[in-house]
């Protein structure tokens, strides 16, 4: 989606502008225990200080402790980091986005179809970024009215030269009872209180909607191979790594019925590849992955990723729940 050398200069600013938000505002970070569980963690790993803890009864990964929501606002206002990601996010383009994205929107629509009580009005993409997804969906002519929302105002003003409705806020600006569907695309890792969050969602459903969220797969391949040397692990913009089964539970406690779930990443062996071929991550002491990201053949190791995707095991992550009357 956008060039490497880009990539490592974001990576890099995130790495400058986290260490210094860490320092100036670790006095003020609160405890926070398993956003699943309610229960303490197990300290496993630092990344620019920020700890992180595991859940043993759900297996989810937290930052904790973690900066409040009001310093979270702040460094989404004011960090270069956070700045640059915008800025990438609003420039890539749209059409190369709806590639990646068409394919999961078919597969939701063709989910919501088999619900016969399920009506089609009102779609609501929260931190919609740059309206690929909810072009998507609006493209579908499925829904009489797609809606996108971001915290975001340069992502929203893009989202609306694309004939978008679009506005700036959250799942507040929702209605209650209004939306039949509701989607969040890397949005959830970001949250202070995802089970807050969730329940705000629950309520601004309609009878029989639909919320599906996309998001990291904590328990994934390069996740588990790589820990906490995974791009992914970002703090303090992401604070909360989920996995198919934690997530299927916080959702079911803020009242809804899971659908369907699947982890249909591609590029988990692409970045373990890469990282392996700039000597930044030693398979030693494993010879099968050696020989799999050694191998000249890309036909074998997209086999592997195909096995990922099917045993749940990719990076990434989509969940489908129902509001469950």
């Amino acid at each position: 989606m956008r060039p490497i050398s880009q990539q490592d200069i974001l990576l890099a600013l995130r790495e400058t502008c986290a260490v210094q938000f860490f320092k100036e505002k670790q006095d003020t970070f609160v405890n926070i225990q398993c956003p699943v569980c309610d229960v303490d963690g197990n300290f496993i790993y630092f990344k620019y200080g920020f700890s992180h803890d595991k859940c043993q009864k759900c297996c989810t990964v937290w930052c904790n402790p973690r900066p409040t929501e009001a310093s979270l606002v702040e460094y989404y206002a004011t960090s270069e980091s956070a700045k640059m990601w915008t800025s990438i996010l609003v420039s890539t383009d749209t059409s190369r986005k709806q590639l990646q994205y068409q394919p999961r929107v078919d597969s939701l629509i063709a989910t919501l179809k088999q619900d016969l009580s399920f009506i089609a009005d009102k779609a609501v993409d929260l931190g919609a970024g740059s309206g690929a997804f909810a072009l998507c969906l609006q493209n579908k002519d499925y829904f009489s009215e797609v809606i996108a929302i971001d915290f975001d105002e340069d992502c929203v003003n893009v989202c609306k030269q694309l004939q978008l409705k679009a506005m700036v806020g959250s799942v507040d600006q929702i209605e209650e009872g209004s939306a039949n569907l509701i989607t969040m695309n890397d949005m959830i890792e970001h949250l202070f209180d995802p089970k807050d969050f969730l329940e705000r969602c629950y309520s601004s459903l309609a009878n029989n909607g639909y919320i599906s969220i996309a998001c990291p797969n904590g328990e994934g391949f390069d996740f588990k191979l790589m820990g906490e040397n995974t791009v992914n692990i970002v703090p303090p913009e992401h604070l909360n790594y989920f996995n198919p089964d934690s997530l299927s539970m916080l959702l079911v406690k803020a009242g809804f019925q899971i659908v369907a779930v699947e982890t249909p990443g591609i590029l988990d062996v692409e970045i373990v590849k890469r990282e392996f071929k700039a000597g930044n991550l030693s398979l030693d002491n494993n010879m099968f992955l050696k020989t799999l990201m050694s191998h000249n053949d890309d036909a074998i190791r997209r086999q592997f990723q195909s096995f990922l995707q099917v045993t749940k095991q990719s990076s990434h992550m989509v969940v489908i729940a129902k509001k469950n009357l």
